[in-house]
């Protein structure tokens, strides 16, 4: 990738004749290496992307007044600003271009209160002949190619993967984008809203990238700049870092029960069954089964219609007739509970204040996160933010809905999910810190389901958010490698009897903790290529773990057409310049790939999936844990590092005694360790593979060395 270095800020005047028949307009100009903005006294200003030959460009209404050129510094970095005043003085339009980042940000600043009208940026034309993607305002958000959503973002990008990201930098849950077929756009709050006040200042973000996900990346991290908000690591709190039981729509319990056990006795049946399995169980979810809904006030009463909203947000007295809190104690499991709009019936509509149909008080928002804590709930999920759980559209309600809920939870130390999302709450997430996971495919995960889990992951991932794919039955490979790839939640819904074990247990250590990578699978950029042209090729989608010496990659692949039987991919994709052994993760066999090669995959199971772990100058390469699906994750090796050998810290659960690592060696490998054990099982020299078995020291580590005889003893 290049590397963006960015140049002062130009400012010019156009020069003026002794007597012109008009003033020849002043330009103001301020550009880096990757955009390149001007604002002029007549009102034009651009944003040239030069690298992809494209602008942006637009006019305010004249008269414009006192262009100014100033420096600051922001949240995202230091800027070199170019402004005008327009609008008869109302309003002032500012165009910022960061020094060290490929980002522009224009704020429509209203000086005075009045209409809401001829918004800035209003752009005559959008890049010409570029592909085009982004994310519905409907169930989830989901991705689409060739058109452009009304919430943004917007992402245009061309076959030689330069990629332009437009999209609301604040106010998200207010804000339109418009198209139109002619080419023309705009960027604005939404027209509903028909005043705005004097201060009122609306922010446009625009993300330059040599990459798509690269500019993904970038865009993201700006918002999250803006908002102040700090990623969360993929181990931030027991939903992320353990393995979950769920209990929503399609799972084995959804809204019916062992009837001879009851609800409660059904739910600690599984939590048995799973210590019988020796499987250890992190958290238990309980969907809107658990609450009263409707007139009805009970909890079997359900539907997607407001009436059939929450009529109070408290444990159904017919299914744990002691309480919330009294069964979490009992189960000794952390709760998370699911959460819906409130019904029309509700008492709550005289209790506290309300906004369509949720309550945007505080004092109700404070009682619940008291109420759930005590309960033993750890992270709150708010469900149907795309249709019933909205407030008025108005200038403060939504937000407000949204920070109170924050707020909260975040007093009692809790974490929030978001479901069933809207491209605005992806962006919104920004602002609040408690907000760490978010629903990015459809209800009860499966085969059907990875496309849209896997592209919505890149809206989630580029916000700070880590993507759930919602729960999967244990017997679904695929689906249990790409949600443990994912780097969030990982959640099963098997029916008591119904698990598989060597599944579940090729995602966690003993102790329970999911093995991660440091990067969640994503599709590389050659698939954002082949499906805006509708290719219908197989789709190709990485994660990985960074160390010192190198990247290791685990790359999930599927086809989607009838006649894909594999798929070749050259390392460049991945990010990679050296070479590889690429280790098949069903056959546990492998394939040494030169730097510059490509590494082909077979769907022998209907997918493929291969790790690819960097091969050290003296021919030695770590694949890791092969009994685990991120064999290289940080839970299982700690550190890897080439230092002439390969030194590697190795952890264990409290519960796990030994661990064996496979690895590949051009020369029978030499083993020693610094802190724990460990000796060479085995050496093939035909397929120069390698198995160590590992034991740890008294911190629950080992710190091994491998090296490589010096003439190829066997």
């Amino acid at each position: 990738m290049k590397r963006l270095l960015f140049a002062a800020v130009l400012i010019s005047a156009l020069p003026c004749f002794s007597q012109p028949t008009e003033p020849a307009p002043r330009e103001l100009r301020a550009a880096n290496t990757a955009l390149q903005v001007t604002l002029s006294s007549n009102g034009s200003y651009s944003i040239d992307f030069s690298a992809a030959r494209w602008t942006l460009d637009g006019k305010l209404e004249s008269p414009v007044r006192a262009l100014r050129a100033t420096e600051g510094s922001d949240r995202i970095g230091a800027y070199r600003e170019i402004s005008a005043v327009w609008n008869s003085e109302g309003r002032r339009a500012e165009i910022r271009v960061y020094q060290d980042r490929p980002l522009a940000l224009l704020n429509d600043v209203w000086l005075r209160g009045g209409p809401n009208q001829q918004p800035f940026p209003s752009f005559e034309s959008l890049p010409q002949g570029a592909f085009q993607l982004s994310f519905r305002k409907a169930n989830f958000g989901f991705y689409e190619f060739g058109k452009l959503g009304e919430q943004g973002p917007w992402t245009f990008f061309d076959h030689d993967r330069h990629a332009l990201i437009v999209s609301p930098a604040d106010h998200f849950l207010i804000s339109v984008m418009d198209s139109s077929a002619g080419g023309s756009a705009d960027s604005r709050i939404a027209p509903e809203i028909g005043n705005l006040p004097a201060g009122f200042s609306h922010g446009t973000l625009v993300s330059a990238g040599d990459g798509i996900n690269t500019a993904f990346s970038t865009w993201g991290s700006a918002l999250l700049r803006l908002g102040g908000k700090m990623r969360p690591s993929s181990h931030a709190d027991i939903t992320l870092a353990r393995l979950g039981y769920w209990t929503d729509n399609f799972a084995a319990y959804y809204y019916k029960f062992d009837p001879k056990l009851g609800y409660e006795g059904t739910l600690l049946a599984v939590r048995d069954e799973f210590r019988k399995l020796k499987i250890p169980l992190g958290t238990m979810q309980l969907d809107s089964w658990f609450y009263p809904k409707s007139a009805a006030d009970r909890w079997n009463t359900g539907g997607g219609s407001p009436p059939f909203g929450e009529y109070v947000y408290r444990a159904d007295k017919e299914l744990f007739p002691q309480g919330l809190a009294a069964f979490h104690q009992e189960l000794g499991l952390p709760l998370v509970t699911h959460s819906r709009w409130v019904a029309p019936s509700s008492p709550y509509h005289q209790e506290y204040r309300m906004s369509g149909n949720v309550v945007i008080d505080p004092r109700f928002w404070k009682s619940t996160a008291e109420y759930l804590h005590r309960a033993g709930v750890i992270t709150y999920e708010q469900d149907w933010l795309d249709q019933n759980s909205q407030t008025a559209l108005n200038l403060h309600d939504p937000a407000k809905f949204l920070r109170e809920m924050n707020d909260a939870m975040a007093g009692e130390g809790m974490t929030i999910q978001y479901c069933m999302p809207l491209p605005a709450d992806y962006m919104a997430s920004t602002l609040y810190s408690a907000v760490q996971t978010i629903r990015t495919s459809d209800d009860g995960f499966r085969r059907s389901r990875w496309g849209h889990f896997l592209y919505d992951s890149r809206l989630a991932t580029a916000l700070g958010l880590w993507p759930f794919s919602d729960q999967f039955y244990s017997h679904d490979l695929g689906s249990v490698i790409i949600s443990t790839l994912s780097g969030g939640p990982v959640a099963i819904a098997d029916a008591i009897g119904q698990t598989d074990v060597p599944n579940l247990m090729a995602t966690i250590r003993g102790d329970g903790v999911v093995i991660k990578p440091d990067q969640p699978l994503l599709p590389v950029d050659a698939m954002y290529l082949l499906d805006a042209q509708n290719e219908q090729k197989p789709m190709v989608a990485a994660a990985r773990t960074e160390f010192g010496s190198g990247s290791a990659v685990y790359v999930f692949a599927y086809p989607r057409g009838t006649s894909d039987t594999g798929v070749t991919v050259p390392l460049r994709e991945f990010g990679l310049t050296q070479p590889v052994y690429a280790w098949n993760w069903v056959t546990h066999t492998g394939e040494f790939i030169p730097a510059g090669g490509s590494v082909s995959m077979e769907f022998a199971n209907g997918w493929a999936y291969d790790v690819l772990a960097p091969v050290a100058a003296n021919g030695l390469a770590l694949v890791g844990d092969a009994s685990k699906i991120t064999t290289l994750g940080r839970e299982r090796i700690a550190a890897l590092a080439d230092q002439g050998h390969l030194a590697t810290t190795v952890e264990f659960a409290p519960n796990e005694e030994t661990v064996e690592l496979s690895g590949y060696a051009e020369r029978r490998p030499i083993i020693a360790a610094t802190s724990g054990n460990a000796r060479l099982l085995q050496y093939d020299p035909h397929s120069r593979t390698f198995e160590i078995r590992v034991s740890p020291g008294p911190a629950h580590t080992a710190t091994i060395e491998v090296s490589t005889e010096q003439h190829g003893g066997e």
